[in-house]
């Protein structure tokens, strides 16, 4: 897959400072500095697979390449770059085909991950396996809710370390989303045919949880009536996801460091080794740095799983993401319930203002709890908890002022993705099949889109 970039820009500094970076991540990028320049160098050579564009240049504007590329390549992908949003920027920009809608002063890391976003998505659509197959559409709908940089980062990660056999270790507080994570890795990778085998290290005892990961044959211990297979085994050629893995005892570490480093598995009781291809993805919620500095943790075992590491964020972090995934959680519990519910704007406040130390678990179960409470009733901050009207430090008001601009970005955006779906449905007279095929989008995908944004087929067709 061409890995080529062409930046459409007139400030030469900028244009500099983001091929510099483009480059050191891997990427071919070309420059032009005007709309003659980029069209030139689009009908000259092989079309490039990104075009980072500014929507205003010397000699025209930025928009007009979106139509030219798709002519010359209708894969290129376009980021539309402006210091000067509007509403109707943004859905023009949509509606001719971007990608995506950055706003200037951008921060240089959104864009790296903006791009890499976008070489994913090629990956995937290329493959074409993941929107095609029911089991991984059942992990697309529950799958990982945000627009945080944060968020974004996990998803780029994700898609990078999905093919690989190395051990990943995710770490973050409970109820941040750890196994959910471990679940994409598995079904976006190439053994998503095989199977996935969560265990919690921490649920089970020490003298069972060896018999539970390597099995055991016939009479190795009181109670052993006949062999066993473990977990190794039957997740072989899948992902075997160790939960809680801070918790495993030191005898178990040392054992699983071997199988680890070797490949191969012995059952208790058995003197022959077997061998296994198994992809290891651990978790845990507790702070690996200091257990290995306590002694209760194996440092070689930590570098040996921690391969590919993943850091997932509390929420109270990333909390631009709490009015997409409160919506989303809504929608789940309210389904089928005339009308649903929905917050006050003072209520919105406190949720924000809120530290959420269980986070997005503790979310959801708000939230299920007022679907099934207040169906039909507008959130009052009475109906919330009494932690929800406790302040533990003032407002900072530069993370005020920073969360604002994000919801802004997050709220222009949604309304031009909105426009972008009801202008394929208009055109094609409410067919949804159409619509969807139109947009190079999987039909039951599509659906799952117009039912988030309220919209019916029904609404867009012709009175015959």
């Amino acid at each position: 897959m061409s890995r080529n970039i062409q930046i459409i820009e007139d400030d030469h500094n900028l244009a500099m400072i983001l091929s510099r970076v483009l480059t050191k991540e891997g990427y071919e990028v070309a420059v032009d500095h005007s709309l003659t320049e980029g069209k030139a160098r689009l009908d000259g050579g092989e079309p490039p697979a990104v075009i980072l564009t500014d929507i205003y240049l010397p000699d025209g504007r930025g928009l007009e390449i979106l139509e030219y590329a798709k002519a010359v390549g209708p894969d290129i992908a376009i980021i539309v770059m402006t210091a000067h949003a509007t509403v109707e920027s943004a859905i023009e920009a949509m509606k001719k085909g971007a990608y995506d809608y950055l706003l200037k002063p951008f921060r240089v890391e959104e864009l790296v991950y903006t791009v890499q976003r976008i070489f994913t998505c090629k990956e995937l659509h290329t493959e074409n396996r993941f929107l095609k197959e029911g089991r991984k559409n059942q992990f697309f709908e529950t799958g990982i809710l945000g627009n945080s940089i944060q968020i974004r980062e996990i998803l780029a990660v994700i898609a990078g370390v999905a093919n690989s056999k190395a051990s990943v270790l995710i770490e973050g507080e409970s109820g941040t989303g750890k196994e959910l994570i471990a679940q994409a890795i598995h079904f976006l990778g190439n053994r998503a045919e095989k199977m996935f085998v969560p265990i919690n290290c921490s649920a089970i005892p020490d003298n069972l949880l060896e018999s539970e990961l390597f099995g055991h044959v016939k009479g190795a211990f009181t109670g052993a009536t006949e062999s066993k297979q473990g977990l190794f085994l039957f997740a072989q050629g899948g992902t075997l996801f160790l939960d809680e893995i801070g918790d495993l005892s030191k005898t178990l570490q040392a054992k699983l460091l071997r199988v680890l480093h070797d490949g191969r598995i012995r059952r208790v009781g058995d003197f022959k080794e077997i061998e296994t291809d198994v992809r290891v993805v651990a978790a845990t919620n507790k702070d690996l740095s200091a257990l290995i500095r306590s002694g209760e943790f194996r440092e070689d075992l930590y570098f040996r799983l921690a391969v590919l590491p993943v850091r997932v964020p509390p929420l109270r972090e990333r909390k631009e993401d709490i009015p997409l995934l409160a919506d989303h959680f809504l929608k789940k519990f309210s389904a089928g319930k005339a009308p649903e519910i929905r917050f006050s704007k003072e209520a919105a406040g406190l949720l924000f203002r809120y530290s959420w130390p269980g986070n997005v678990r503790e979310l959801k179960n708000l939230l299920e709890r007022l679907a099934i409470l207040k169906q039909g009733k507008v959130i009052e901050p009475e109906d919330l908890p009494g932690e929800f009207h406790l302040r533990e430090a003032p407002a900072d008001p530069t993370d005020e002022a920073t969360l604002n601009y994000r919801m802004a970005k997050q709220k222009v955006l949604e309304e031009f993705h909105r426009e972008f779906v009801e202008s394929a449905l208009r055109k094609h007279g409410g067919n949804v099949s159409k619509a969807s095929e139109s947009l190079g989008l999987d039909r039951g995908n599509f659906q799952r889109i117009m039912r988030r944004y309220g919209l019916h087929a029904s609404g867009y067709r012709e009175e015959g």
